[in-house]
C-alpha cells in the first residue's frame, strides 16, 4: 500500500512518548508528524486563572478549536494512519470524521481508559471514543481483557526503553552509591512505603517533585527532579532502584519497569505478572510481594559484591536492548497495522 505517512496526536513535550515513537518511525524511513493537541489545551488552560475557571464552566471553546486544528492538519498532511495518544483532547466526532476520510485511526493509551487517577489521566473523550478506533493499544493485559469483553479490537503494547535516551557507560566501583534510590514525584502511598524503609535504618535518596512538602525520616535525603543524562546515570549508579506502581497498574508495570533495567540499574519492584514475564527474577531484577520481602531483597542485593551487582546490571540491560526498546514497540505497531 502507498505509505503517505503517520500523524500522531498527543504531546510535543521533550519527555513525551510521542516524540520517541516519532523518532523511531523516522529511523524506519516513515514520514510522520506530531501534532501537539495536548500542548494547545495546556497552553490555554494554564494561561491564567480566568481561563481555568472559564473552562470549568463548560463555556470555553478551546476543545472545539483543537478539533478544527486537527482537521486542518489532516487535510494538509494527508496521513494514511493517525495514532491518538490517550485522546483527552480529541472528540469522538473528530475520530469519526477522520475515518470518513479513509484514514485508519488507532489509539495508544499509556493509562487506563476506565480508571482516572488524576486530572491528566483521562476524561469523557477517552471513555466515549474507545469503540471508535480501528485498533486500541494498551500496555496492560488486564485492561486488554476488559477491552476484549467490550468487543473492542485491541492489542497489547507494553512500555519500553528509549535506547537513544542516553550514552551508556559501564559503571565503575567508585561511582556506585550503596543506598536505595527512588526517582518519582511524591504522593501519600510512596511516602508511607519509603518512610517505613527509613524506619528500618535503610538510607533512601528520593528525586522528584513535592517531597519537600512532607516531613520525612532523617534517613531520607531529598533531591530535585532529574532530566537527560543525569536521570539515566542516576538510575544506574545506585545499588538499588525502587519502582512503585500506582493504583491503576498494581498488577502490571509502568515506564520505570523498563527505564531502570534498560539503563543498567538494579530494579526492586512489586512482583507482578508483567515484571515476572518481562525479566528474570534475581538475575535481572528483584521482586517483592510485601514490605518485609522488599527489605529482605534490599539486604540481599547489598550483600553482593560490586562485580556480582554489575553482572545483574549487564544482564538487565542486555535483556532490555534485545527485547524491550521502543524500536521493538514501533515495529509491533506497524506489524499489527500491516504496514509493509
Amino acid at each position: 500500500m502507498g505509505q503517505k505517512g503517520i500523524l500522531i496526536l498527543g504531546s510535543t513535550h521533550p519527555a513525551s512518548l510521542e516524540l520517541i515513537y516519532a523518532s523511531e518511525l523516522s529511523k524506519l524511513g516513515i514520514e510522520n508528524k506530531v501534532l501537539g493537541v495536548q500542548n494547545l489545551f495546556l497552553d490555554y488552560y494554564h494561561k491564567s486563572l480566568f481561563e481555568k475557571l472559564f473552562y470549568r464552566t463548560g463555556l470555553s471553546r478551546i476543545i472545539e478549536r483543537i478539533q478544527k486544528v486537527i482537521q486542518s492538519q489532516i487535510c494538509r498532511f494527508k496521513p494514511e494512519i493517525v495514532i491518538v495518544f490517550k485522546g483527552m483532547e480529541v472528540q469522538p466526532k473528530t475520530i469519526t470524521w477522520i475515518k470518513a476520510q479513509g484514514i485508519k485511526v488507532v489509539n495508544y493509551n499509556p493509562d487506563s481508559p476506565f480508571i482516572f487517577s488524576g486530572f491528566g489521566s483521562g476524561n469523557r473523550n477517552v471513555t466515549d471514543s474507545i469503540s471508535l478506533f480501528d485498533t486500541y493499544f494498551t500496555y496492560d493485559r488486564f485492561i486488554l481483557q476488559q477491552l476484549k469483553e467490550r468487543k473492542v479490537n485491541c492489542e497489547l503494547l507494553p512500555f519500553g526503553f528509549d535506547a537513544c535516551g542516553f550514552e551508556y557507560f559501564e559503571l565503575n566501583p567508585q561511582d556506585e552509591i550503596l543506598k536505595i534510590c527512588f526517582l518519582g514525584n511524591a504522593d501519600k502511598y510512596r511516602l508511607d512505603f519509603i518512610q517505613n524503609l527509613a524506619k528500618k535504618r535503610i538510607p533512601v535518596d528520593v528525586y522528584g517533585e513535592n517531597w519537600s512538602s512532607f516531613r520525612v525520616h532523617p534517613s531520607i535525603t531529598i533531591h530535585g527532579p532529574l532530566y537527560g543524562r543525569a536521570f539515566w546515570s542516576t538510575l544506574q549508579k545506585y545499588a538499588v532502584q525502587l519502582n512503585m506502581l500506582r493504583p491503576h497498574n498494581l498488577n502490571s508495570h509502568n515506564m520505570r519497569s523498563f527505564d531502570i533495567p534498560g539503563s543498567g540499574g538494579i530494579m526492586l519492584a512489586p512482583r507482578t505478572p508483567d515484571h515476572a514475564m518481562y525479566y528474570s527474577e534475581n538475575s535481572e531484577v528483584f521482586l517483592f510481594s510485601e514490605f518485609k520481602e522488599a527489605v529482605d531483597q534490599y539486604h540481599r542485593i547489598l550483600s553482593l559484591n560490586f562485580e556480582e551487582r554489575n553482572k545483574i546490571r549487564y544482564a538487565a540491560r542486555m535483556r532490555s536492548m534485545n527485547e524491550h526498546t521502543y524500536s521493538h514497540r514501533v515495529k509491533a505497531i506497524l506489524e499489527s497495522l500491516n504496514w509493509t
